[in-house]
């Protein structure tokens, strides 16, 4: 478990200054595009999604309205069953163990602004979520599905950063193909 926590704060400050590195040179981040952590280690697999409100509810400033409000616990409680958002092969026997769900919101503190109005539209919500697994056999997951594309519409890619112990690997999954072969990857 150590190894995956190494791991998840490795890419945690890889991705931050990824992250800041692009809005540094474009000066916003990317509608559509979530990104994906899956770590193992032993009979453990974990999966970090972080993904733009806009892709998830449409929009990414502070909820206000009623129907915006609704619409990010509509959205909270889909993320609460993983199966909206992947599925594991069934023969890997894998049990969730631990979740994690909820809307990061990033505002400024307006007060040191005197242009105010010019970083009300700065703000970015995401949407987290964390899923640990034990599972009976690892080695059988050799494919992760991704029914999130067709839960939420509105997302057109997932950035993904696999990791165990053999090594790590990318990809980019999209709504066309909303899968990954990961076999002979754990």
């Amino acid at each position: 478990m150590k190894f995956i926590l190494s791991i998840y704060v490795i890419l945690s400050f890889s991705s931050a200054q990824i992250y800041a590195e692009e809005t540094r040179q474009v000066d916003k981040h990317e509608h559509g595009v979530g990104a994906l952590n899956v770590a193992t280690e032993g009979d453990v697999i974990e999966f970090e999604f972080m993904i733009p409100g806009a892709d998830i509810v449409g929009f990414e400033y502070v909820a206000k309205s009623d129907a915006d409000i609704a619409s990010i616990k509509k959205a909270l409680q889909t993320f609460e069953n993983y199966e909206n958002i992947f599925t594991l092969p069934k023969n890997s026997r894998c049990q969730l163990t631990e979740k994690q769900v909820a809307l990061k919101e990033d505002e400024d503190d307006h007060d040191e602004h005197d242009d105010h109005d010019e970083h009300a539209e700065e703000n970015h919500n995401e949407f987290y979520a964390k899923y640990s697994f034990e599972c009976g056999d690892t080695k059988a997951i050799n494919k992760v599905e991704f029914p999130y594309f067709s839960t939420f519409p509105n997302s057109g890619e997932l950035e993904v950063q696999f990791i165990s112990s053999i090594g790590s690997v990318s990809f980019e999954v999209e709504a066309e193909e909303p899968s990954i072969n990961i076999d002979g990857k754990i």
